[in-house]
């Protein structure tokens, strides 16, 4: 029987996508206040502008799996403003995991 990885099946984009800030590769300015943040534990405000593809998401999602710990998976959502939008994702997606109690790392 042959054993089948489950990264064998996801997309290019998804399988090679850094896991943490120390494997994202860009903006070096960036990525260090990013791991500054990691580090220090104080999440500000931030806004992330560029054209697509160079790496928003994976670096904040990067600083997410820093932060949050094992506790990621359940304290964190993932929503593409160009394909969720509108008052349905409000009402099913975002309000229903807002009111999720999660434990935080400190």
């Amino acid at each position: 029987m042959l054993s089948m990885n489950n990264n064998e099946f996801l997309p290019w984009i998804e399988k090679y996508r850094p896991n943490t800030l120390e494997t994202v590769v860009g903006n070096d300015d960036t990525i260090n206040r990013l791991k500054f943040i990691a580090k220090d534990g104080d999440m500000p405000n931030i806004i992330l502008s560029g054209s697509p593809g160079v790496g928003k998401t994976s670096s904040v999602v990067c600083l997410a799996r820093e932060l949050l710990g094992p506790a990621f998976s359940v304290a964190s959502i993932e929503l593409n403003a160009s394909d969720e939008r509108g008052i349905d994702v409000v009402r099913r997606n975002i309000k229903q995991f807002s009111q999720k109690k999660v434990n935080l790392p400190r």
